[in-house]
Order: structure tokens, then C-alpha cells, then sequence
């Protein structure tokens, strides 16, 4: 066991370097119980404080759960999209090889004003989907969004249709749409009590808040939606390139 180190660095803050190794190595895998808080003071020479601090940031990055009576479990890794390209949670899904489904919280139809008119491009009063959607991945709420698409964008859509099959995927199948690109704006958020019990989290957890909206290739706009994504279970990766040296 590499020593803790008797400097400024906090012992907790050791501890949890050393335990993300543990889990990076495999040797912590997914799916199995890590050692209790007793082991672990034994093991470095520590009272319970560092340990139990330690553990609690790794169960709030999302890669360790504590239940009692149970022990800590070593979570799987979270799933990851690369935001190289348009957004859609069922394709994410897909390619990683689980199961997605949707539970259709409530499908209405409202008059767009004020801002939601003018983002979507729309008329006051013009009538807008108002779409509200949990979604799931091997039965694991992940995201809760609000969609609002003008019912002129997607005539006769229904909430039976969202629980089938992609809504971008029926926009380009059904509705002969084609959809070019998107703006999209992360950002940190806690969970309030509405989504924190749909999403299985303590109301105050991290999430991340996705605003979207998709445009056509005549920069027309189609869709928008907000997103609350478990910050415990998503991340997102962006590849950058350095620039050329200058000669």
C-alpha cells in the first residue's frame, strides 16, 4: 500500500487519489464490495474521518454507492457520449449496448409566447408539443427532459410514438425532416426535489443541465428541450486539437 504522506495535503484527499487507483487498476471492480471503513483505517494507518470522507466524494463522482447494512459497491463506469456530434440519448444508449426505454410523463399541447415563440421561430399562440420524458437505460433513470416541438414540425405525434422509437429518429423517418446541427449549453445544477425523485437521487445532488436546439439545415428550429442528466452516471468527452505551430 503506497504510505499517506505527512505534508499539507489533506489525508482524506490521499485517500481518495488511492482509492481511485484501486478502482482504475480493476483491482475495486464493478460490482463488487470494497473492503469496509474498519479495513481501510487498518490499512493505512488512519482513524475513520479520512476514510469516510474519501468514500463519500467517490459516492459523489458517481463510482462508488453506499447502502447500510450492505457495504460500498463499486459502480459501473459512467456512460460517456462525445459532443463531436447532434446529441440523442437513444443512439448513446445503443452503441453502449443497454436497453433504452421512456416513460412519457405528460404529452399536452400549449400556445407558444414569449421566449419559447421566439426561439422556436413561431407565431405567438402558435400550438407547441409539450413533451416531458424520463429516461432510462437498462432501467436506470439517467435524464429528465422537457421537449417543445411545434405541432406543425411533427403533425399527428404521440406519446405511443415517443415510447417506440428516437424522436430524432422519427422526425428524419416519418416526418422527412433533416436535421443539420445543434446549439447546446451545459452547465452544473442541483437537483431540486421534483427531479431528484424521479431521477433516484437526494434532492441537492450535482446534475448537469442541458439546454438544446436543433436546427434544420436552413437554420430553421425544430426542437427544444431541457435536460437534468445524473451527474453520477453521464459524462461527456470533447477532443481537442492543438493549433498549428506558426512557422
Amino acid at each position: 500500500m503506497p504510505p499517506l504522506q505527512q505534508t499539507g495535503i489533506p489525508l482524506y484527499h490521499q485517500l481518495v487519489e488511492i482509492f481511485s487507483e484501486r478502482l482504475a487498476s480493476g483491482e475495486w471492480a464493478p460490482g463488487s464490495l470494497i473492503p469496509t471503513e474498519l479495513a481501510l483505517c487498518a490499512q493505512y494507518g488512519v482513524s475513520r474521518g479520512p476514510v469516510r470522507q474519501a468514500l463519500e466524494r467517490l459516492v459523489q463522482e458517481g463510482r462508488l454507492t453506499r447502502k447500510q447494512g450492505k457495504g460500498t459497491t463499486v459502480l459501473p463506469p459512467k456512460i460517456e457520449s462525445n459532443l463531436g456530434g447532434l446529441y440523442s440519448f437513444t443512439h448513446l444508449i445503443e452503441q453502449k449496448g443497454l436497453r433504452h426505454t421512456a416513460q412519457t410523463l405528460a404529452f399536452t399541447t400549449i400556445t407558444a409566447a414569449g421566449s419559447l415563440a421566439r426561439r422556436l421561430a413561431l407565431q405567438a399562440g402558435a400550438p407547441v408539443f409539450e413533451i416531458r420524458r424520463l429516461r432510462l437505460a437498462d432501467g436506470e433513470p439517467l435524464i429528465l427532459e422537457t421537449i417543445h416541438i411545434a405541432t406543425a414540425v411533427c403533425p399527428g405525434l404521440t406519446a405511443a410514438d415517443l415510447a417506440a422509437d428516437s424522436l430524432y429518429r422519427l422526425m428524419t423517418t416519418r416526418y422527412d425532416l433533416t436535421l443539420a446541427r445543434a446549439k447546446q449549453y451545459f452547465e452544473p445544477a442541483l437537483a431540486d426535489e421534483y427531479e431528484a425523485a424521479h431521477l433516484q437521487l437526494k434532492p441537492g445532488a450535482p446534475v448537469l443541465l442541458l439546454h438544446n436546439l436543433t436546427l434544420t439545415p436552413a437554420a430553421a428550429p425544430v426542437v427544444l428541450s431541457r435536460a437534468i442528466l445524473r451527474g453520477d452516471r453521464v459524462r461527456y468527452l470533447v477532443e481537442l486539437t492543438l493549433p498549428l505551430p506558426v512557422p
